[in-house]
Formats: C-alpha cells, structure tokens, sequence
C-alpha cells in the first residue's frame, strides 16, 4: 500500500509549454495525485523557453520549479547540475520521469547507477531508432545516444507508465517481459484549474472568429508541429476539394518546418479558403476549437504516429467537436467510428476527402458526433479513473522494489 502521503518528484526534460507532454499529462495527473494527499513538485529544465528560466509558480496545488537555464548548449551541463541538486534538496520519495531521453532521461539513469529503485519512467512517445529518431535532424551520434539511453531505462527502470497500447508492446519487448508496465492513456482533469472549458463553451463562436479574423462559414481546423512525419499535405490534398465544394475555410495553427510546403500548396489553389495562424497557447488554441466546426488530423501509419498518444485529438473531443482522423493507433482507442468521430482508413486520400464532405454537409451529423465525442472522453478517459488507478500501482511497483 501507498502511504496517504508522498513526497513526488515529477521530471521534465523541457519546458511546461510550448511541447504537450508536462501541460497535458504530467501536469493533470499530478493534480489528481494532490487530490489524494500527495505532494507533488514538477521539476523542468526550459531550454526550449527560456522566458520560464527560474520561474516558480504553483496551480491546483502542483509546484512547477523551473531551473535556472542559460542561452547556449554550453550551459547545458549547469542547468543538468542544478536539476540534480534541486532533486536532492526536496528529497522525493519517488521520481516519475517524463521521457527516458534529454534531461530527464539523465536524472533516471543517474538514479538508477545510484540504486535508487523508486523511479518510473514515463514513454509518451517511440523516441529511438524506428521513432522520432527516424525523422528528427539529430546528428547520428545523439540518435545512438537517445536509442540506447532509452533502451537502457526500459530495461532497469522499478516500473514504467507508457501513453499508448503500442507503446506497451514495444517496451514489453524491450524489456523481456510486462512486469512492471502500465498503461496510463492521457484523458482530461476535472482539477487542473487551466483547463477553462466551461468558460470557453460560454463564448460566442462568432466572438472569437472576429478576435482571430476568422470567415463565417463552415471551419475545418488543422493544428500541427509541421514536421515531415505528419505529412500535413496529405490533409491538403484530401482536404482541398471537399472544403472548396462546400465553400469551407482550412484554418491552420501552429509552426514548423513543412508549413512552408503547405503555403505554397495553396499559393497553387486561388480558389481554396484558407488561413494561417502561429502557435498557439493553449486557452486561444481552445478558443479556436470552439469556434471551429470539423477537427480534422490525419496520421500516418508509421510506428511514430502508431505509439503516440495524441493530446489535440483529446482537446477536440473534450470541446465536443466532430473528429475526421486515421484509424491508426491509440486513435482506435478514444474514437468508435461512425459514433464518435469518423476513423478513415490511413492513407487514403479520397475516403478522407469523402469522409470530410460528409461532415460539411451533415451539421447533424456533425453534432451527434461531437457529442458523443465529449460524452466519451469524460466517462472513459478521465484522469480520476483507469489512468490513475495504474499510475498508482506503478509507484507501489517501484516502492516495493525500493523497500
């Protein structure tokens, strides 16, 4: 059993925002776990936003620490330094890592080499050789690095939470065997106090397309990181007919390095509606949900889109939007199709074309589906219920390894 009170540390290799993984996971869950009794501090390292370095502020009852972090890689080493002393000074009596690679991924190998057993680590995504290794632009010799360092903590780790279904095959396989694995899905927090969904339901859809100079007229949003592995110009070759025949607007959000393909797409199709929006923080970027009327994100089926455990299908479903995505993955896991959402075979353009043309012309459709949509994602993937109950059982895991 769990004492009614623990000391947590929680490890982020980033910073709170602009990447999902501590705002729309460890930071709801450890608002669940304050509920309950538990002390919970968020330690980040904001190389990725440097405006949070040493910023301090605490929400819900959760205590976001972000450690001091300088301009260059050359600070690197400090800021790691001052994360591991920050760690031994709050004395924790259990460390949850968020993704076994960067910072964090050290702190876990360190306390693993030390013997300290009360720790899990976290798998939001398929980080090594077969995963984002694949696409990102790292030097060959940090890939190996990151592949080996997250083998390594998938192997000695007490006990590990993984986001998707094909994230505990893979570590299971790593691993040798399931003992010790959980599977604890992202879902939506009745406690964490950001999340401002009543509110932003309360606002007037033609309010907000006015604040973001959006058209009147049917909405399909598109909200990416712009990567080459989201293959963003699948959507607009699905989406470009469907939306011009039933004079529909594609507003896009976010930024990376394929929008610029994307904007010379359109800058091919005069006729099509279009708009363009930077990223986002995330109450604007619900604003945009509520005011939008479809939610479409396409995956591929590749093993990076197979593992992730996607928080923006879960921001569409919670502000009851009808959902048109692949039927890849974890995706399978929150969507039912035809009841919550439309799930169209992966790569295929002209079901998904045929699917989005049936949304924009069924408002009915569209609203029994967004419905059920929030129905679902409220009742099954809350993070009071499973996800908690399994996160709670890998720290008795990793407590009884350290005993």
């Amino acid at each position: 059993m769990l004492p009614e009170r623990m000391r947590i540390a929680f490890v982020g290799g980033f910073a709170f925002s602009p990447k999902g993984t501590i705002q729309a996971r460890a930071y709801p869950l450890a608002t669940e776990l304050v509920s309950l009794g538990h002390e919970v501090t968020i330690f980040l390292t904001p190389y990725d936003n440097p405006g949070d370095s040493g910023r301090v502020w605490a929400a819900s009852g959760v205590r976001i620490s972000n450690l001091k972090t300088g301009s260059t890689a050359l600070s690197y080493p400090r800021l790691l330094a001052r994360l591991w002393r920050a760690l031994e000074d709050y004395r924790p009596e259990l460390i949850h890592i968020f993704k076994p690679k960067g910072f964090s991924g050290a702190v876990g190998s360190y306390h693993v080499l030390k013997g300290d057993r009360a720790l899990v680590v976290d798998c939001d995504d398929w980080e090594g050789w077969g995963g984002w290794n694949d696409v990102k632009p790292y030097p060959w010799v940090l890939k190996e690095f990151i592949d080996r360092q997250e083998r390594w903590l998938m192997r000695r780790a007490s006990a590990l939470t993984v986001a998707s279904r094909a994230l505990r095959l893979r570590v299971v396989e790593v691993r040798g065997n399931s003992d010790g694995v959980y599977y604890v899905p992202n879902g939506i927090s009745s406690t964490a106090s950001w999340s401002m969904d009543d509110d932003i339901r309360k606002q007037s859809p033609a309010e907000i397309r006015r604040k973001f100079d959006l058209p009147a007229g049917p909405i399909i949003l598109y909200s990416g990181h712009f990567e080459a592995a989201e293959d963003a110009i699948f959507f607009c070759k699905a989406a470009v007919g469907a939306a011009e025949k039933n004079a529909a607007t594609m507003v896009f959000v976010g930024e990376g390095p394929d929008k610029t393909r994307v904007r010379e797409f359109f800058a091919q199709r005069q006729t099509a509606r279009v708009r363009f929006l930077p990223r986002l923080g995330h109450a604007q970027f619900l604003q945009i949900v509520h005011a939008s009327d479809i939610a479409a994100f396409p995956y591929p089926n590749d093993p990076v889109h197979r593992s992730k455990c996607s928080a923006r299908v879960i921001d569409y479903m919670r502000m009851g939007k009808p959902v048109i995505t692949s039927a890849v993955g974890q995706n399978l896991e929150y969507l039912q199709d035809n009841t919550s959402g439309l799930l169209i075979r992966p790569n295929d353009e002209k079901a998904f074309s045929e699917g989005l043309d049936l949304l924009l012309r069924s408002p009915k459709l569209r609203l029994r589906l967004g419905n059920a949509a929030r129905k679902r994602i409220e009742r099954v993937f809350n993070w009071s219920g499973e996800p908690l109950k399994q996160c709670l059982a890998a720290y008795q895991q990793a407590r009884r390894y350290a005993a």
